[in-house]
């Protein structure tokens, strides 16, 4: 009796073996079925892989090591990494740049540029909500306020266009010549039967804004109006009042968040006064 129940036994745990072999077998071949087909073309698998189960039941599901072809390069299938590269995460929190070695002293800080862009988006599109609205920004120390400001803009107006021109008074210079030179690409046309709003970085003199309004009107544009970052009274000549303004701006030689010296320092996402050294008189 007892080498019976032995025998009677053994063949029982065989059986209980073998069912459950064939069970992680077979599951093991659904997960590496499905990872296959939800992988967005990184996993190929043209044909049975020998001994993967071997690979697979040993690990964790999280850690498991499957056994795959290198993707396929194609524009007709997406493709997901397998893994993140380290260098295309960003910290959480980047450090602060540190200010630039010709830079004196740091004006209109970072934070404070957007908060108040951000006010000034919320200002225009409230004045704009049922209006189709052309936001043309003055190159090229206007082009970093101007990608800025239109992100900001809300209500959303019930159109929005974005357009550039190019005019300056200034030169290589540090103070205004008072001859306004326009682009030549411009076309008056663009702003006929529109809501214009001129986007500039500063007003200095107040020539060159002026001039813009009077050539927008003129043109045929059916409204215009102006948004401004700086606002530097102390130099004005022509009298002209914006009607959007971010700061009043000290009478200094600022650069700084699209601003320039000779076309140096428009990256800098702060706005600062550059040190005397560093500035040419005319």
């Amino acid at each position: 009796m007892t080498d019976n129940m032995m025998q009677s036994s053994a063949k029982s745990c065989r059986r209980v073996l073998s069912r459950l072999s064939s069970i992680s077998t077979a599951r093991n071949k659904s997960y590496i079925s499905t990872t296959a087909n939800n992988s967005g073309g990184c996993f190929h698998y043209p044909h049975h892989v020998p001994h993967a189960s071997t690979s697979i039941i040993a690990r964790h599901p999280a850690q498991r090591c499957l056994p795959i072809l290198p993707p396929l390069r194609s524009l007709s299938s997406a493709e997901t990494p397998l893994e993140t590269p380290p260098h295309s995460q960003p910290p959480l929190h980047p450090r602060r740049l540190p200010i630039h070695p010709e830079i004196d002293s740091v004006i209109f800080s970072e934070e404070l540029i957007q908060a108040r862009v951000a006010e000034l988006g919320r200002l225009i599109g409230q004045d704009y909500e049922l209006s189709d609205l052309l936001v043309l920004g003055v190159l090229k120390g206007a082009f970093m306020f101007t990608t800025d400001l239109v992100r900001y803009i809300y209500p959303y107006p019930a159109s929005l266009e974005v357009d550039f021109l190019k005019a300056s008074s200034y030169g290589s210079g540090t103070t205004s010549s008072g001859v306004v030179q326009l682009d030549s690409s411009f076309k008056k046309e663009a702003v006929r039967d529109k809501h214009v709003l001129l986007v500039e970085d500063i007003i200095d003199t107040g020539h060159t804004l002026s001039h813009l309004v009077t050539l927008m009107r003129d043109a045929g544009a059916s409204s215009v109006r102006v948004a401004v970052l700086l606002d530097k009274k102390a130099r004005r000549s022509t009298p002209f009042q914006a009607d959007f303004t971010g700061f009043e701006c000290p009478d200094e030689f600022i650069v700084g968040y699209g601003i320039d010296y000779a076309e140096k320092y428009r990256n800098l996402p702060y706005i600062g006064s550059v040190k005397k050294e560093f500035i040419k008189h005319d």
